[in-house]
C-alpha cells in the first residue's frame, strides 16, 4: 500500500498528474505533437548492506539498512580496471571511522539542482510498483499499483473522450500480447531444465535441449527456475505488470506475429539456460580489433551479441517483451524535447539534420520519421547487422507512410546510415542540429561514456540539441532503490555504475547546458543545450514545468 507521505504527495500534485495523463489523448497519431506524455527511466544499482544481527550495540546505533553505490572503472579500451568513482558522484562519503555515509546523494536529487522537471518525473517518481520477481523474492502488494493508477486516471478522466479510451485499450491488449509472450519463454525453459531424465530424447526434439548447449550438457543442476520464482509471486507479479504497462501495421499480420513468436520462444530458452547457469556464450567472432572490447560482451545473454543477423531479427521482439510491451511508449518519450527545440528554433523539419546514435534496428529510428518524414536524419550503429535491419526498418516505413515520395538519402528515405562508435562519431564537427541517443549508456564503461558526452558535444552546431534517454537511475523510481542493480546479473556489466553516473554533470563539463527531465516507467529522459558563442548559457530552474 501506499505510505501516507506518498499518498499525501500525489494527491498535492494531482492537477499535474490530471495535466500529464489527460496529455495521453494525443498519442494515437505517430506525430510529434501527438506524442506520448511518457518519459523513460533507468534505474540505478544501490548495494544494500544489513546491520549485523550479533551485535546490538552496533545496531542501534546504526541504521537498520546502509545504502552505499559502488561503480567498477575501465580502462580506455573497455576493459575493467579495479574500482572507480562514478562521474560527479560520492558513492560512499567518508566518515572518521571509514564507514560509508547513511545518506548518499542520489542521481534524482542531483538531476532536480540542474533539470527543469516535467510533471512526469513527479508522476513516477509517486508511482507504486515493484521490480519483478523473476530472479529474486520480494514482499510487494499485489493492489496498490492498480489502486495508484485508478486514482490517477480518475483525477485525469482520462477515459473522458474515445481517443484516450482508445489509447488505454490498445495498451492494454498490447501489454497482455507481450506477457503471454515472457509467460511462453520462461515456461519453455523452465520444461527444458526441469523435465525427467526420462523425457530428455522428447526435449530434444522439440528443439528445447540443444539451444545454448548440447543435449548432454552437464552444467550445474538448477533447483529453482525463473518459472518458479513467477509462480510463487503470479498475483503480486500480475499486479505490478498490469500498473506498470497501463501507465504508458506489420506487426498486426498474424503470420509475422507467429513467425516472430516462435523465434522468441528460441531465444528465451537459450537466453535464460545462460543466465541461470551465469554462463555468456563466448562470441562467435575472434580476433578482431576493429571493435572495443566492450562492444564484444554478449548482453543479456543474448545470442551472438551485436554481431549477426540472427540477433539483429529477434532484438526488437526480445526487448518488447523484457519491458511487457511498454518499450515502444518509453523510447517515444525522446521526441517530446525534439518538438520542444522544433517548435522553439522556428526552422522548417527539412532545414534540420539529426543524429542517431547506437540506433540499433533503427525502430525508434521511424518513430522520428514518423514526426518529420522531411527531416534530414543519419541513423548511425557500430553493428553491421543491425544496421542492416534499421535500413529495412526504415525502407519498410517509406512504403507504408511516404509512398512515392523521394526524399534523398538511402532508398530515396531522407535517412543515410553509419557504421561508427558513439565515442568516435566519423562525423566532422558541428554537422547536426539535433542529437539522440537511446539505450546506451548502460552498457558502456565510465570512461567511454565521458568520450561519448564529447563527441555529443563535438558534432553538435551550436544551439543544438541533445537528448539522451536510457534506465532510470537512483532516486528516479524510490520504491525500486533497493533492487534496481539485479538488472546487472542479465550480463550487464556496466549497469551498475551506470545508474550513480551523473549525467548531467558530465554533459555540463562537456560545454552542454542541461534543459528538462522526463520519466517514463523504467526510462528517462534528459535535454540538453549547446550554448551559442557569445550567449550565456541558460540555467534551467528545478522546478516543474
Amino acid at each position: 500500500m501506499l505510505s501516507a507521505t506518498r499518498l499525501l504527495r500525489s494527491h498535492a500534485s494531482g492537477s499535474r498528474a490530471a495535466a500529464f495523463l489527460g496529455g495521453r489523448r494525443r498519442c494515437i497519431a505517430a506525430r510529434a505533437v501527438q506524442l506520448d506524455r511518457e518519459s523513460p527511466t533507468e534505474v540505478v544499482y544501490a548495494e544494500v548492506t544489513e546491520a549485523a544481527s550479533s551485535s546490538t550495540a552496533a545496531a542501534a546505533a546504526a541504521p537498520a539498512t546502509t545504502v552505499f553505490y559502488t561503480s567498477v572503472g575501465t580502462n580506455d579500451n573497455g576493459s575493467p580496471a579495479g574500482s572507480d568513482t562514478t562521474h560527479g558522484l560520492s558513492f560512499a562519503d567518508a566518515q572518521p571511522g571509514g564507514g560509508p555515509s547513511p545518506e548518499p546523494v542520489k542521481v534524482a536529487d542531483l538531476d532536480a539542482q540542474k533539470f527543469k522537471l516535467h510533471p512526469s518525473v513527479a508522476f513516477w517518481q509517486g508511482f507504486s510498483s515493484q521490480i519483478n520477481t523473476m530472479w529474486a523474492q520480494t514482499e510487494v502488494s499485489m493492489t496498490a499499483p492498480i489502486q495508484t493508477l485508478v486514482e490517477r486516471a480518475v483525477e485525469a478522466r482520462v477515459l473522458s473522450d474515445p481517443q484516450s479510451a482508445a489509447y488505454w485499450a490498445y495498451h492494454t491488449a498490447r501489454m497482455s500480447f507481450f506477457v503471454s509472450q515472457a509467460a511462453a519463454g520462461v515456461f519453455a525453459h523452465h520444461l527444458s531444465e526441469t523435465l525427467p531424465s526420462s523425457l530428455s530424447g522428447l526435449a530434444s526434439l522439440a528443439g528445447l535441449g540443444s539451444a545454448g548447449g548440447s543435449a548432454g550438457d552437464s552444467g550445474p543442476k538448477v533447483q529453482e527456475t525463473p518459472f518458479s520464482r513467477l509462480s510463487a509471486n503470479a498475483g503480486k507479479e500480475f499486479g505490478n505488470r498490469t500498473a506498470e504497462a497501463i501507465a504508458t501495421f506489420q506487426q498486426y499480420n498474424p503470420l509475422n506475429v507467429l513467425g516472430r513468436s516462435a523465434q522468441f520462444i528460441q531465444e528465451s530458452v537459450a537466453t535464460l539456460r545462460r543466465r541461470v547457469r551465469g554462463q555468456p556464450e563466448p562470441l562467435w567472432l575472434e580476433g578482431s580489433k576493429l571493435y572495443p572490447q566492450y562492444y564484444t560482451n554478449t548482453f543479456h545473454f543474448q545470442t551472438d551479441g551485436w554481431f549477426s543477423a540472427q540477433s539483429a531479427n529477434v532484438y526488437e521482439f526480445s526487448t518488447e517483451v523484457l519491458f511487457f510491451g511498454r518499450q515502444d511508449a518509453m523510447q517515444r518519450t525522446s521526441l517530446l524535447p525534439i518538438a520542444d527545440y522544433v517548435r522553439e528554433s522556428g526552422a522548417r523539419p527539412a532545414d534540420l539534420k539529426l543524429l542517431e546514435v547506437a540506433a540499433g534496428t533503427g525502430r525508434f529510428h521511424t518513430f522520428i520519421k514518423d514526426a518529420y518524414p522531411d527531416m534530414r536524419t543519419v541513423c548511425s550503429d557500430l553493428s553491421p547487422f543491425y544496421l542492416a535491419r534499421a535500413r529495412n526498418n526504415v525502407r519498410y516505413w517509406r512504403r507504408l507512410r511516404a509512398p512515392g515520395r523521394f526524399l534523398g538519402g538511402v532508398d530515396e528515405t531522407g535517412t543515410e546510415f553509419l557504421q561508427t562508435a558513439a565515442e568516435d562519431i566519423a562525423a566532422p564537427d558541428e554537422s547536426f542540429d539535433i542529437v539522440v541517443c537511446v539505450y546506451l549508456f548502460h552498457e558502456l564503461p565510465e570512461a567511454v561514456r565521458r568520450r561519448a558526452v564529447s563527441e555529443f558535444a563535438r558534432v553538435l552546431r551550436p544551439g543544438g540539441l541533445l537528448v539522451l534517454t536510457d534506465s532510470v537511475q537512483l532516486g528516479d523510481r524510490p520504491a525500486w532503490d533497493n533492487t534496481i542493480g539485479l538488472f546487472s546479473n542479465f550480463n550487464e556489466p556496466y549497469y551498475r555504475s551506470y545508474v550513480a553516473c551523473d549525467l548531467g554533470s558530465m554533459c555540463e563539463e562537456a560545454g552542454l547546458t542541461p534543459d528538462t527531465k522526463y520519466l517514463c516507467s523504467a526510462t528517462k529522459t534528459l535535454s540538453f543545450r549547446k550554448a551559442v558563442p557569445g550567449e550565456a548559457p541558460a540555467t534551467a530552474p528545478a522546478a516543474d514545468n
